[in-house]
């Protein structure tokens, strides 16, 4: 029997050798923009329960007992929460290695700088198109509100830049048909921004987790060739732990990354966060709903903080591999 770690062992692992050292919380379901492609963190439930602040921090608290080092916050959208900054603020005071936040970057021009006064570090934004036309069309926004919401978005972007949050992560989904032609652009756009290093376009695969069959069958694109492409361009390659994650130093000082989750059992031999769900469950996979622990509910009724660990706990031993090596039963992550 593979074991996993206790509160003394201030490191979590899980029973594929994985260790656990960050938590992915969700802290809202909703977003003012309707991507098609959209996973939604794999979420599926329509619950209208949110975390509030002091909850958030203290399953955090709880959480870096166990050895957890980083947080990442996202959503839905997590700037249409109006305590957003209550929240970074709470975060940002309890010693953190690592504190970050993926937005679609609408609001980011205007928080930027409490937000980075208040404790991030770094911040993911969604950018899946530099046109935008193409933008409105991702988003489903008409084309005049499109452009309204791409203006702030490249806004934000710059602004977040210039506060100092380090490093400025360009989210892009690749669609096959919609924008797999403007890795030049963002280069680009990258560039003209930023002195060398701090900016890094992330190129993502679409992910086939509450996505429709026909629009994977239309946009789903294979990144290898691109890669290629990338790698044969580059000056430097370093590869991530997270995830078996590669990066690539362009000649124009920008840095790429390529995420590829299907079917990539380096993806899921990687993975070393745990996600929290906006109502209050430990979601041990990105790709499944039917092994959430809930603890919300029992922090609310009085429940003790070395309660909630076991459930923590419980929810590291639940961690499995959505996708396995062809010997599954060895251990996966890689040092």
């Amino acid at each position: 029997m593979t074991e996993w770690a206790t509160s003394r062992d201030l490191t979590l692992v899980d029973r594929f050798g994985r260790p656990v050292k960050g938590l992915r919380i969700s802290v809202t379901p909703l977003c003012d923009l309707r991507c098609f492609f959209c996973h939604r963190e794999g979420l599926d439930s329509g619950s209208s329960v949110l975390m509030e602040p002091h909850e958030i921090e203290r399953v955090v608290r709880i959480a870096m007992k166990l050895g957890i080092e980083s947080v990442k916050i996202t959503g839905g959208e997590p700037m249409l929460r109006q305590d957003i900054l209550d929240i970074v603020g709470r975060l940002g005071r309890l010693g953190l290695k690592d504190l970050s936040m993926t937005t679609n970057g609408f609001r980011l021009a205007e928080l930027a700088h409490d937000l980075k006064r208040l404790g991030l570090m770094r911040v993911n934004i969604s950018l899946h198109s530099i046109d935008p036309g193409r933008y409105a069309r991702i988003t489903g926004l008409d084309y005049e509100n499109g452009l309204n919401r791409h203006k702030h978005l490249l806004e934000g972007v710059r602004k977040a830049v210039e506060v100092g949050l380090n490093p400025v992560k360009l989210n892009v989904v690749v669609l096959r048909g919609v924008n797999e032609d403007e890795l030049d652009d963002l280069i680009t756009f990258a560039r003209e921004l930023d002195p060398p290093g701090r900016i890094i376009i992330q190129l993502i695969e679409l992910v086939g987790c509450g996505v429709s069959a026909e629009v994977m069958r239309e946009h789903y694109l294979d990144l290898s060739d691109l890669e290629k492409r990338v790698s044969e361009k580059a000056v430097r390659k370093v590869v991530r732990k997270l995830h078996f994650r590669s990066q690539y130093l362009m000649p124009e000082g920008v840095w790429v990354e390529f995420v590829k989750p299907m079917g990539n059992y380096l993806f899921c031999m990687n993975d070393t966060r745990l996600r929290i769900t906006h109502d209050g469950k430990f979601k041990p996979c990105l790709m499944r709903n039917d092994n959430h622990v809930e603890f919300l509910s029992r922090m609310r009724s009085g429940a003790s903080d070395e309660e909630i660990e076991k459930l923590l706990l419980e929810a590291v031993k639940l961690r499995e591999p959505f996708w396995k090596p062809p010997t599954s039963n060895a251990r996966l992550y890689r040092d």
